[in-house]
């Protein structure tokens, strides 16, 4: 296939070949663990930069730059996501928009951009006027996001930058020498020389590789035409207020395009959470890469943190955690679904239903069994996570968006019904339980695998002991009456659910689940992506986020005391298995 654009399949550059030019950009690619791809987005031929493997984040750089010049972060943001980083419009190696350049055009052209390179919706990191795109986007769209972040954004106000910032720009645009770029450059950074130094011959890449872009004539139509309509009017503020899904800032202490002051009227105004990134000007993502990333995290994990604890309606939340879910739950716990299914008697050929599916972690061994397998979950984003794991190993899964309090299939339908770690959520767990017996046959069985004593799981004792750190009186979530993910956690209380639905030959099974974790920040991350159960632990404390890095760092030190020289921490679990006859 030769280097042309597709809507739908796009091609990739292995790195070996994305040098083989031998100019500034290949010489960045090189450097970075990305595929550089093509594909058209409302018509706009499109360069992206993809790598990574976990929820996906979509980057967007500033006015006049590129996707590269997220290099200094994208090496530390591939371990936990799917960056995607394209160049703009009209930026980099993406073709100029032709005809008409308005507002509309370019929100479709992310709107397509979305869709086509994310499976779930995307945290979108938007930075000076790629904030201002993201933030007009999220006003209409918010519900195709999962978080917005805006780095020294323009669009919050109307553009008036500081007169010295505002005289090199100017003497840029008119003659994009060297010179002139980088005295640019020492009003866009804090410190140019020590930035210089560090990068070394990366910084000399970069320069040489911005000047290229900048001389580039068919490219200034579309950078100008970007600037007038998204950098420098503001968006009205009843529009920003229109904004849905949870917003973060970050922020350079020292910028000079969009003061911090612009920043801290939006914290006040909307009440969105700021971070602010000392030593940095217009620019932190490459100023101060870890401390850009360490605020990216925290302030992702706890804009998720709020909505998950705010969101009245249970599928929205479970879309929100479905990539994180995915990642850190389902193949882990593929082994457990397999003692269940072994105990239940699941055969080739059975009809089986899977309640509360999640991404699969039950679904894909039934089918895998060769069982006819139906998935029903309240959460489109997980169901489709769902059905690309399906395609992957060549299995046919029938998925369907469904409340488990009220499945819509007729009586005696099943050979076997099944739920793991799902039925135990529900609000009214008896009703999820006598739905499930309703469906299977006569003679068929229900299965439901749920969490055992709380007192003897580890990764929940860990999370207590490292809150502990900030909150000393804190001794976890409060027992009587247990919390819903521990309310089948007592064997004699599931086998009294079975039993009271008609089922016989009623057996509960109490099994060790082990989990092997190389760091606390791996026990956070699959805590606080695949589990409910942290937000009965932090949900009421109100921690700041200065209390939160503390805490992450007391799990570290934990974690690395169990393993030993072992170089994991296992951490065991008690899970019980319950099976009843009808």
């Amino acid at each position: 296939m030769s280097r042309t654009d597709s809507a739908a399949t796009p091609r990739d550059t292995p790195r070996n070949q994305q040098t083989s030019d031998g100019g500034p950009r290949g010489l960045l690619l090189a450097g970075l663990p990305v595929m550089e791809k093509r594909f058209r987005f409302a018509g706009i031929s499109t360069t992206v930069l993809e790598g990574g493997d976990g929820p996906p984040i979509v980057l967007l750089h500033g006015p006049g730059e590129h996707a590269l010049k997220w290099l200094r972060v994208v090496p530390e943001l591939v371990k936990t996501y799917r960056v995607i980083a394209p160049d703009l419009p009209g930026h980099g190696t993406s073709e100029p928009i032709t005809g008409t350049i308005d507002v509309d055009r370019v929100l479709a052209w992310l709107g397509e951009l979305v869709d086509q390179t994310c499976a779930t919706p995307p945290i979108v990191v938007g930075q000076i006027i790629g904030g201002a795109i993201a933030a007009r986007f999220a006003v209409a769209h918010g519900d195709r996001l999962r978080c917005l972040v805006l780095s020294d954004a323009l669009g919050l106000s109307s553009f008036r930058p500081a007169p010295e910032f505002g005289a090199a720009l100017m003497a840029f645009v008119t003659e994009s020498s060297a010179e002139n770029h980088d005295l640019l450059w020492q009003r866009c950074a804090f410190d140019l020389d020590t930035l210089r130094d560090r990068m070394g011959e990366s910084w000399e890449r970069l320069r040489a590789y911005n000047l290229d872009c900048a001389q580039v004539a068919g490219l200034k139509r579309t950078q100008q035409s970007m600037m007038e309509q998204f950098g420098l009017p503001a968006i009205p503020p009843e529009e920003l207020a229109r904004i849905r899904v949870s917003t973060v800032l970050i922020w350079g202490r020292h910028d000079l395009a969009t003061p911090l002051s612009v920043a801290e009227a939006a914290r006040v105004r909307y009440g969105w959470p700021l971070h602010v990134i000392d030593h940095a000007a217009d620019d932190p993502p490459i100023e101060q890469p870890t401390t850009f990333v360490e605020a990216l995290r925290a302030a992702i994990s706890a804009a998720e943190s709020a909505a998950f604890q705010t969101q009245s309606d249970t599928r929205v939340a479970w879309n929100q955690i479905a990539p994180g879910y995915d990642r850190t739950n389902t193949e882990t716990q593929m082994w457990l679904a397999n003692e269940g299914l072994r105990r239940a008697g699941l055969r080739p050929g059975m009809r089986f239903i899977d309640i509360a599916s999640g991404s699969g972690a039950l679904s894909i061994p039934a089918a895998r069994i060769g069982a006819q397998v139906v998935a029903i979950d309240q959460s489109p984003a997980m169901l489709r996570l769902l059905r690309a794991r399906a395609g992957r190993d060549g299995l046919e899964i029938d998925t369907r968006v469904m409340d488990g309090h009220a499945l819509a299939f007729d009586d005696d339908g099943f050979d076997i019904a099944g739920s793991q770690f799902g039925v135990m959520l529900f609000p009214d767990m008896p009703k999820g339980v006598r739905e499930m017996t309703r469906v299977v046959k006569p003679g068929g069985r229900v299965l439901i695998i749920a969490y055992g004593n709380p007192h003897q799981i580890d990764f929940l004792a860990f999370l207590v002991g490292a809150v502990q750190s900030v909150r000393p009186k804190f001794d976890g979530p409060h027992m009587s009456p247990p919390p819903l993910p521990f309310q089948l956690s007592d064997p004699e209380r599931l086998a009294s659910e079975l039993r009271k639905v008609g089922l016989q030959d009623v057996t509960v099974e109490t099994i060790t689940e082990s989990t092997a974790f190389k760091s606390g920040a791996e026990l956070w991350d699959w805590i606080v992506w695949s589990n409910p159960i942290v937000e009965e632990v932090l949900g009421t404390l109100e921690l700041s986020e200065g209390e939160r890095t503390v805490i992450r760092q007391k799990l570290d030190r934990m974690v690395r005391e169990r393993a030993g020289d072992g170089g994991s921490a296992v951490l065991a679990n008690p899970v019980n298995i319950g099976i009843g006859t009808k």
